[in-house]
């Protein structure tokens, strides 16, 4: 009797931390070395420049800045509507940041930004389309299906997802998606169309080990996942990074 109940243990305790693994992702992205972790409804990415974190429970952002040491914490509706409101002042934000450049390039510069700006917070419609290549490869040990992201008819990303990987066990991809539309949806524009449910949904299917994504001059930038872990993730990688200093919207914007 006690043999069999320890091996009910035994087998219990082996499901139960199965249950609870999360996910670690290393990537490339043009040199670049990011990470990503998920785990119990938790996004983590971090860069070597910034950090982003996503508490879908809480329904919780935040953004590290990992020079400066300083993060912002708060809700997604808080962060897009401070930064609608902001993009009325565009001109003041870019003149500081742009103060030290001669004039000559200054001005071809705030015009580009502008332009970017115009675009990214469009109030037209916008069409977003997914489309299964059939195409398939291998990243990171994994096998990827292509899927084609269109905006307006013209392509924006590639997504090579691996079915293997099911994300969909420890995040709630319908309410990540929710949250992402509220941060970024409510900006409008072609670029918020990446968190529509048609793309959303994708992460249904499996993670994507490959990222290409599309300017309007058609120029590719990829991501590929290098490294891939199952494991046990400890709840202080959500947490803001320690020894961070707590600002305001208001200094992320430059105010």
């Amino acid at each position: 009797m006690k043999t069999k109940i320890f091996f009910l243990a035994i087998l219990f305790a082996g499901a139960t931390s199965q249950g609870f693994a999360g996910w670690v992702f290393v990537q490339d992205s043009e040199g670049e070395r990011q990470t990503w972790h998920i785990q119990d409804n938790q996004i983590k990415f971090a860069a070597p420049d910034h950090v982003m974190i996503f508490d879908v429970n809480r329904n919780m952002l935040c953004f590290a800045n990992s020079r400066e040491k300083t993060y912002w914490q708060g809700t997604p509706d808080e962060f897009s509507t401070q930064a609608r409101k902001d993009m009325k002042n565009l001109d003041k934000i870019v003149d500081q940041q742009l103060a030290g450049m001669p004039a000559s390039q200054r001005n071809p510069f705030k015009q580009s930004i502008h332009e970017q700006m115009r675009r990214q917070t469009a109030d037209s419609p916008v069409r977003v389309t997914v489309r299964d290549s059939g195409a398939s490869a291998t990243v990171a040990g994994y096998k990827v299906r292509k899927y084609e992201i269109r905006v307006n008819n013209e392509i924006r990303q590639e997504q090579w997802i691996a079915g293997d990987i099911q994300v969909s066990q420890t995040l709630d991809v319908a309410r990540f998606g929710k949250m992402m539309r509220t941060f970024q949806g409510r900006l409008g524009g072609e670029d918020a169309a990446l968190s529509s449910p048609e793309v959303i949904s994708l992460l249904k299917k499996g993670w994507p080990l490959r990222k290409v994504d599309y300017d309007d001059e058609g120029y590719r930038e990829v991501e590929d996942v290098t490294k891939v872990e199952k494991k046990k993730i400890p709840g202080s990688a959500f947490a803001p990074p320690a020894g961070y200093r707590r600002i305001s919207l208001a200094d992320i914007f430059g105010k």
